[in-house]
């Protein structure tokens, strides 16, 4: 993945044994490392993006769901199909409108480190006249992740169009546009900045209309320089939300003390 990259990891964002924590923030506790990864140039791990699909969730509603890495690796190397609709049930995937899905390309499940790429796939069931569809966004050119993204595909499809088996095959992969990352380590940081255009163009109200999508947003907002940036963002807002924590914190205790005098 070239100079500063390091393997992904495909775990389910558990703290490294020994590590300091510094938030914990829903599900996901961020630890000392992440913030060095972020100050890079480190390759992203699943534990800052699952952190950030979680901050880019709030106030979304029902119908944009944003999975943690953990979850789409886990569904793409399910053992059946049983399997992954018993995982699957409790996500209601047909039911929503946007999915969007951070993929990995490491091949061994028993290797948490494992992987050298992000990227991200979308289930689309609501721009596509036709009917649901999967739009992958890859940052390198030449699309290597395409046919572990199409695995997740075929994981999911029977899900979508149950009712209607002759067109379970008519659920498709479709490149999406991808700005190109210019390094080997920032393939999940394009991951994040896509996602969170596509989380601003469904917020303005464009995806309750069927016939557009998200491509220009992503065209618009994504390249090298606000991908560097991000970096930096994504930094102060753990930085805020520590505050935020530590302010709450001390409020708490302050009246605490204050009523037991």
């Amino acid at each position: 993945m070239g100079k500063g990259s390091r393997p992904a990891s495909t775990s389910t964002g558990g703290e490294k044994k020994g590590e300091e924590r510094v938030l914990s923030h829903g599900d996901v506790v961020l630890i000392r490392s992440d913030l060095a990864i972020l100050r890079g140039p480190r390759f992203i791990n699943d534990r800052i993006i699952a952190f950030y699909f979680a901050h880019l969730s709030a106030g979304l509603g029902d119908d944009l769901l944003l999975l943690p890495p953990s979850i789409p690796y886990l569904l793409s190397n399910l053992p059946d199909p049983a399997s992954v609709a018993a995982v699957a049930e409790p996500l209601r995937l047909a039911s929503r409108r946007l999915v969007l899905l951070p993929v990995n390309d490491n091949p061994d499940a028993s290797v948490p480190e494992g992987g050298s790429h992000w990227t991200l796939l979308v289930l689309d069931n609501t721009t596509s006249p036709s009917g649901p569809r999967f739009v992958h966004h890859d940052s390198i050119r030449g699309e290597p992740n395409l046919p572990i993204a199409s695995r997740l595909a075929d994981a999911l499809r029977p899900l979508l169009l149950q009712s209607d088996s002759r067109r379970r095959g008519a659920v498709p992969v479709v490149e999406g546009p991808t700005p190109r990352q210019p390094n080997g380590y920032d393939c999940g940081v394009y991951v994040m900045a896509i996602s969170r255009a596509i989380c601003g163009w469904w917020k303005s109200g464009h995806g309750g209309h069927r016939g557009g999508d998200w491509f220009e947003a992503v065209r618009r907002e994504v390249d090298a320089d606000s991908v560097k940036a991000m970096r930096g963002e994504l930094l102060q807002l753990i930085t805020t939300l520590i505050q935020d924590k530590a302010n709450a914190s001390s409020i708490s205790e302050g009246n605490k003390t204050g009523n037991t005098d």
